[in-house]
Parts: structure tokens; sequence; C-alpha cells
């Protein structure tokens, strides 16, 4: 049985694309450890930065910082760059959101000889300038696959 992460994104105009964290790659998981999984299906342990688009960088949160991260939640803060991609994604406009950060509903697999939890759902609550798409949150189901 492979255990299956992914992203739905919830922002107007956007596909489903997969979650990337550019942090360096977990080489041998703790089974204590909560994680996220990459684009490329590797695990990440608190990660800077979140990709959203893989395949153009166009939608991430970078500059997170976690004040929590257990085998059930974690919470942090961050900022959500959104390229607009008018009149295309390389003149396009990026704009910032701060948002906060909720990492949960963790599920176990097996990976690399073990099991492992890794977390499934990311909400994101933002501020005082509503977010994109005028939203208050956004929920995010992870849904991608790890690598063996």
């Amino acid at each position: 049985m492979r255990r299956m992460l992914g992203l739905a994104l919830g922002l107007s105009g956007m596909a489903s694309v997969g979650l990337a964290a550019p942090a360096a790659a977990v080489e041998n998981p703790n089974p204590g450890r909560t994680y996220i999984v990459d684009c490329q299906g590797e695990l990440e342990y608190k990660p800077k930065e979140i990709v959203f688009a893989c395949g153009d960088g166009g939608v991430y949160i970078d500059k997170i910082t976690w004040s929590k991260w257990n085998m059930n939640r974690a919470i942090g803060r961050g900022t959500l760059n959104y390229n607009t991609c008018g009149p295309n994604c390389g003149a396009g406009n990026v704009l910032t959101y701060k948002v906060r950060l909720r990492l949960n509903q963790p599920a176990t697999g097996p990976v690399k000889g073990t099991f492992v939890d890794t977390f499934t759902s990311l909400t994101g609550t933002f501020g005082a300038n509503a977010g994109p798409a005028m939203a208050k949150a956004l929920k995010w189901a992870l849904d991608n696959p790890i690598s063996d």
C-alpha cells in the first residue's frame, strides 16, 4: 500500500498541482516525526518554503517559521506568493499575502522500510488583506505519492 499526499488548490482559476518543499529531502525517515511530501515524492520536515505550482513555481509560501510541529499538527506563519501570469507567467505580477499555516490530519504509510506519518491537510488563514480571491482562509488537501 502506498501512502498518497497531494494538493488541490482552492484559488480561483488555478488547477490542482503538486506540493513541493525544497528543503533537503529526508534520507532516513524518523517514525517519531510527521512530514510533508514534495512534488518528487520526497519527505520534508519543517520546510522554510512550500511550492504549490511545481511546474513553474508560480504559487508558493516562503519565509515560513514554525511555532509548533508535532505528530498531530504543525502551526506556522509565512508569505503566500501568487503569480498572476498576466499577460503571461514570465511577465506576471507576484501578489503576496501574509498567511498563518496549519498542517493536520496525519496519515501513516510505508516509506523506505518503515512506516511514516505525513500531513494530509494544509489550511492558510489570511489577515486584514483577505488573501487571494478575497478568501479569509484556504484549505489544501495534500495528496502526493511518496517515492521509494
